[in-house]
């Protein structure tokens, strides 16, 4: 009879934490590549094949900008690429687009100041923070962010609310995460890159949130972010035509 009893009581604490897990502790359904990819995925030979894209509509306040951007997404590699005319606009040298990937590498293909077309390759190694950075990057949400309880699916993804604030100031930000099965790094990246393209609004969230944590609107003194849409939206890049320059 104890033994029912305990087992009993065992069986509540366990549907207590069940139901009071986080949502992120939930696994993002992959999305699976589409019959296309097969044929146009080719790195080998420079070309690039992107299923699908996420488009956000921004605000900078302090600019008194604002616009809507789109970033191309293969969801099977994690690899993103951001097109001058929806994304980055000009910055740095005049490049067409950008390719990023999860590990750190960034292909930059524009034209130099003679009009040649140059292909530009960089490592990032922040896309790959080491112990002591991941441990200050959880102190540091932990002790600024704070989840609010409110949910929501965004296009698929489930969100959560958050409360920022700042160490430095008053202010106080409204923030919220998606939780994605892709990883989100070669976007908040983009800020470490020497050969910078200039992204309308600041995303500096590299050493702060995990790789699957995409920020799906912030609203803020300065800045108003919001994921207006995700799904496909295929596009194929070539590096093809770009000649390689070596940065030293």
């Amino acid at each position: 009879m104890m033994m029912k009893k305990s087992f009993a009581s065992l069986l509540i604490i366990v549907c207590a934490f069940a139901f009071c897990a986080p949502v992120f502790a939930q696994v993002a359904k992959k999305i699976p590549a589409d019959k296309q990819r097969a044929a146009q995925w080719q790195p080998a030979k420079g070309q690039y094949y992107f299923s699908h894209s996420l488009v956000f509509d921004y605000e900078n306040k302090a600019d008194q900008t604002k616009g809507t951007i789109t970033i191309y997404l293969d969801p099977v590699s994690g690899g993103m690429c951001f097109k001058k005319e929806s994304s980055f606009g000009k910055g740095g040298k005049d490049f067409d687009f950008v390719i990023g990937f999860p590990d750190g590498k960034y292909i930059f293909c524009g034209a130099d100041e003679n009009g040649k077309k140059i292909r530009i390759n960089e490592a990032v190694g922040a896309l790959k923070p080491g112990p002591d950075t991941k441990a200050q990057a959880r102190e540091d949400f932990s002790t600024y962010w704070t989840a609010t309880g409110n949910k929501r699916d965004d296009f698929g993804f489930e969100s959560l609310e958050y409360n920022v604030s700042f160490a430095t100031s008053d202010n106080k930000d409204t923030v919220w995460l998606a939780r994605t099965p892709f990883n989100v790094y070669p976007l908040y990246g983009l800020e470490f890159v020497e050969s910078a393209v200039a992204m309308p609004i600041s995303l500096d969230y590299m050493h702060l949130l995990e790789p699957n944590q995409l920020v799906a609107e912030i609203n803020s003194k300065d800045t108003i972010l919001k994921l207006k849409s995700f799904g496909r939206d295929p596009q194929t890049v070539s590096t093809k035509g770009y000649t390689e320059f070596k940065t030293e």
